[in-house]
């Protein structure tokens, strides 16, 4: 897990962000100056504008986007401007768009079909797959987003505070796929033909993009006993957190009570801190802390932590006071779903990037793409320990999407097959012809 990459200071080394990005862009033209002196006055003129705009930006914008964050030093201690975080999860959501996007243009470049109607599509795909990951995340998790004492700048700032991840899948998938259905019909392009070029990429992107929920710590799955494959996340990541409120980490076995969110039932209290405070099974219990997950990552494991406490508030017990130095510094072992999504749907990738060749029809590729990995994502939700079950049942919302989208691609692959056929490449369609 790797939530943050570095982050970008408000000064460097001590000299403000504006005379750094000169300095910075500086450097640049005296390597092109040493390695290319007959352009060295058209870098300048094109690079000119690059330090303006950088300026501007160091100067005005950087103060405003850093953020406070926890001082590793002294996490109980006030907090300290660290700077803008370049996240992990960000980075390598940027990475899937670009590969994915690569694969496609590779192809197209093979058979003929023009990449400006491509690249137009990739804008649109990427703006409408992430606006659809967040209505997804927050329709999924309204409870959290649309508290009745919050205020409506407060609910709408949260909404579109993504920093921390809070992107689905299916959501993703589902707003870019309205918004290639758009692009497709406003350039009247052959749409199955579209569809299957488009498809091994979508499962690149997922390939690559599972990876940024590793560094991120979300989509973990449950406890695994086995020491191989299981994974351990440090302090402070959701999982651990999760771990830490169900009093699973305090060696206390629980189970989550429906429709009470942060309570849970004793099954067993253990021989640990559960006997010590005096549990007994039945019991409903809360765990608080009182510390956010980023002072918990920097305590857990320092001397500091020997000067907080949590508290286990049960029926029986009352509010009963726990060391900070009874918690691991890692979560118990948890299935790294994570791996296994970003495995699954890179080879996902190649048998779509192959099925190409031997499809009889158009749609093909995208019906297999809708069959496939709504399946493994369907079993990947039984071993997945971040999602309640949905409409009464054990199913979660993603696995009854699941079975909503298997559907439309056997339909989508029966009629490929049955009805379909194999378009022509179309030619580049100006926006006058248009």
């Amino acid at each position: 897990m790797l939530q943050t990459l570095f982050y970008i200071p408000p000064s460097w080394f001590g000299v403000p962000g504006a005379i750094g990005w000169v300095l910075l862009c500086g450097l640049w033209l005296g390597i092109v100056a040493i390695r290319d002196r007959a352009n060295l006055k058209a870098e300048f003129t094109a690079t000119l504008p690059i330090i303006v705009v950088g300026c501007i930006a160091m100067m005005f914008l950087l103060p405003k986007l850093a953020k406070d964050g926890i001082d590793p030093a002294d996490p109980l201690g006030d907090p300290i401007n660290r700077g803008l975080a370049i996240r992990g999860y960000g980075m390598m959501l940027m990475l899937a768009v670009l590969s994915g996007m690569s694969i496609v243009f590779y192809r197209c470049r093979k058979i003929g079909y023009p990449t400006e109607h491509i690249f137009r599509l990739a804008v649109a795909m990427i703006l409408c797959g992430m606006l659809g990951a967040r209505l997804f995340f927050v329709i999924q998790n309204h409870d959290h987003f649309f508290k009745p004492e919050a205020s409506l700048i407060e609910t709408v700032s949260g909404i579109f505070d993504m920093v921390g991840g809070g992107l689905v899948v299916y959501g993703s998938m589902i707003g870019a796929l309205l918004a290639s259905a758009l692009v497709v019909w406003k350039w009247k392009l052959p749409v199955w033909m579209t569809a299957d070029l488009i498809a091994p990429g979508m499962a690149l992107g997922l390939a690559i993009g599972r990876i940024g929920c590793l560094l991120n710590g979300c989509c973990w799955g449950g406890v695994c006993d086995v020491q191989l494959p299981a994974i351990e996340f440090p302090a402070g990541s959701p999982a651990y957190m999760q771990q830490l409120y169900s009093g699973e980490l305090l060696g206390i076995e629980t189970e989550a009570i429906a429709n009470e969110p942060g309570f849970f039932r004793v099954t067993d209290p253990g021989n640990g801190v559960g006997k010590e405070i005096g549990l007994t099974e039945g019991e409903t219990i809360s765990v608080y802390t009182g510390l956010d997950a980023d002072r918990v990552r920097y305590l857990i494991g320092t001397p500091k932590a020997g000067f907080a406490t949590m508290e286990v508030v049960g029926d029986r017990i009352g509010r009963s006071k726990v060391p900070m130095t009874k918690l691991r510094q890692r979560s118990n072992g948890v299935h790294p779903t994570q791996i296994y999504s970003s495995v699954n749907a890179f080879v996902l990738c190649l048998f779509l990037w192959f099925y190409w060749h031997v499809r009889r029809n158009d749609g093909e590729v995208m019906g297999l793409m809708l069959i496939l990995y709504p399946i493994s994502r369907f079993v990947l939700e039984l071993i997945r320990n971040d999602e309640s079950g949905q409409f009464g049942t054990e199913l979660t919302i993603s696995q009854w999407v699941s079975l909503l989208t298997i559907a439309c691609g056997v339909g989508l692959f029966a009629y490929a097959r049955m009805f379909g056929s194999r378009a022509e490449v179309p030619k580049l369609v100006t926006q006058q012809d248009a």
